[in-house]
Order: C-alpha cells, then structure tokens, then sequence
C-alpha cells in the first residue's frame, strides 16, 4: 500500500475493525491520535527555540492551540505529522498480520 493510500485511510477500516461497536472505535481513534501527538510531539521539540518552547508551553493545556501553534513555527510540521501517522498504520497493519 502507497504511503498516500496509508495517510488517507481510515485506521479503522484499514485494520478491519469496521464491525466493532463505536465505543470502541471511539476509544481506538483517541489512542491512536495520542499515540501520533506524543511521537510528533517528540520530533518537534528538537527543533524549537527555547523562545517557542515557552510560547508552547503557555498553550499547552489547549491540544489544538499547541498543534496549530506548531503549524506557524514548523515549516515542515505537517511532514511530520504525515510521516508518524504512516508510521503508526504501518507498525499496527504489520502487528495485525502477526496476530492472524
């Protein structure tokens, strides 16, 4: 599967879990997007000025603040971002296969 079909699919439907309740499904997204956060997270504080990482921390109990901020300060946080949640489909289509 192309990168660009991993970033633009579904996790759910890419692990065939169409079939679990939504709660479920619910809690499986807030996973993963926490998941994405925390590595993103990681990668990007690198590259921050001390200046930004104070600026960020002020933001900080608002996580859509944060990613936005990050956006303006980034210039390639959105590669970034798209190069983790490849990642992560990646490592968890290869764990389902395992499983099977």
């Amino acid at each position: 599967m192309s990168e660009q079909n991993l970033l633009d699919e579904n996790i759910i439907s890419l692990l065939g879990l169409g079939s679990l309740p939504e709660e479920e499904k619910v809690v499986m997204i807030n996973k993963f997007a926490d998941v994405i956060r925390k590595r993103t997270m990681l990668r990007v504080l690198e590259s921050l000025t001390e200046e930004q990482e104070v600026e960020m921390e002020k933001i900080s109990e608002n996580p859509e603040e944060v990613l936005k901020y990050l956006a303006e300060v980034v210039p390639n946080f959105q590669e970034i971002l798209n190069e983790e949640i490849i990642k992560l489909k990646e490592e968890m289509l290869k764990a389902a296969e395992q499983a099977e």
